[in-house]
């Protein structure tokens, strides 16, 4: 070594280890620590969400209900809370959990902090068959008990139907392909918004607006037979992609890379867009489409614990919720006793966060 080359300073290999394991275990301490403090303020949410609304609850009266006390207001108070705002609490809570877990698995899978379950056709699928069934439903001279699971069915047959058929046109000999299936989902949602304006303009006023509100999302009469059909629709899919959860972390790095890590690529990217697909066609059916739940959870959750996906998606289901939950709850109570649909409040916060992103993206300063 020459008298004008300094040796450069290096850290024994221990304590490169070492300092790696700290970081580790800090990491994994304030993951803990927020899911913890979620889960502790969760039933402080869910009895501020359900004391909000037209009528306003009090707990003097909620517990003179519940010890049995003979008071009409209180058994009145009481049958709402049960009958109509609990149900649609629960809802919320778990349709935002599941739509938060269907981002944070799209962006992963295209490796695009822009992507969100309506870019494969899932939700717009749902809107197009949900729209067909109220403009035609009356003509089909279905009994009364079936007409109120006619859109809920129909809705969850498109979001399947036109996911499936994005996943045809992008699949190859080699598997899906990741490009031709973004490249799909805007072909097919450009062609749903063009049946869905033929449709608007053959509906009669009533109906438009009928089909407007629905595209914005509602949690107005949910009930506790769809909160439970809805738990199910949820938890299958949502299971399938934890069981995932490592694969889909190592894809993040390249599916080239995850395939030397002796990850199976193909089959972990169709089982989750297949899981993605009926996730939020579960979410959607009951409620019509609550946008940018997807696409601006995981970003705020990423944000603290980073991109691995074992701590991505508990946090993102849980702030999901969260972010769901408040924002049905703010559109009950901003225009008492008329109701926003949760669509424009959850826009509010999503509209200016994915310009945020753009922006960063454009500089070259956001990677998944």
């Amino acid at each position: 070594m020459s008298e004008h080359t300094s040796a450069i300073p290096m850290q024994p290999p221990a304590a490169r280890v070492s300092e790696t394991q700290r970081l580790l275990t800090r990491d994994h301490s304030r993951f803990m620590t927020l899911c913890a403090g979620l889960l502790i303020v969760a039933p402080l949410l869910v009895m501020w969400a359900a004391s909000q609304g037209a009528m306003s609850l009090s707990l003097e009266a909620l517990w003179q209900s519940v010890t049995g006390t003979d008071n009409t207001d209180a058994n009145l108070q009481m049958k709402v809370m049960w009958e109509i705002r609990l149900p649609r609490v629960l809802m919320s809570l778990i349709t935002g959990a599941g739509l938060a877990i269907c981002g944070a698995v799209m962006q992963g899978i295209c490796r695009n902090p822009l992507a969100d379950p309506g870019l494969i056709g899932v939700s717009s699928g749902a809107a197009l068959f949900a729209a067909v069934v109220m403009v035609f439903g009356g003509a089909m001279g279905l009994p009364a008990v079936l007409q109120p699971l006619l859109l809920p069915i129909a809705a969850f047959t498109g979001a399947l139907v036109v996911s499936m058929l994005v996943f045809r046109l992008a699949r190859t000999t080699s598997g899906i392909n990741t490009l031709l299936l973004i490249l799909a989902g805007v072909a097919i949602n450009a062609l749903v918004g063009t049946l869905m304006g033929l449709l608007a303009y053959v509906a009669d006023d009533g109906t438009l607006r009928l089909i407007t509100f629905w595209s914005m999302g509602s949690y107005a009469g949910a009930n506790w037979q769809q909160v439970g059909l809805v738990a199910l629709g949820v938890g299958f899919p949502a299971t399938l992609m934890w069981r995932y959860k490592t694969e889909l972390t190592l894809m993040l790095s390249g599916e080239q890379e995850a395939k030397y890590l002796g990850v199976p690529v193909q089959k972990v990217k169709s089982c989750s867009l297949f899981a993605v697909a009926l996730l939020t066609a579960c979410c959607v059916c009951f409620t019509g489409i609550v946008g940018f739940v997807g696409l601006v959870t995981p970003h705020i959750c990423r944000m603290v614990v980073g991109p691995d996906l074992r701590k991505l998606l508990p946090l993102s289901a849980l702030t999901g919720a969260f972010l769901v939950g408040s924002a049905d709850t703010l559109a009950r109570i901003l225009i008492i006793p008329s109701e926003l649909p949760v669509g424009i409040v959850t826009s509010c916060l999503g509209v200016p966060f994915f310009l945020y992103l753009l922006l960063r993206e454009r500089k070259g300063q956001y990677h998944v």
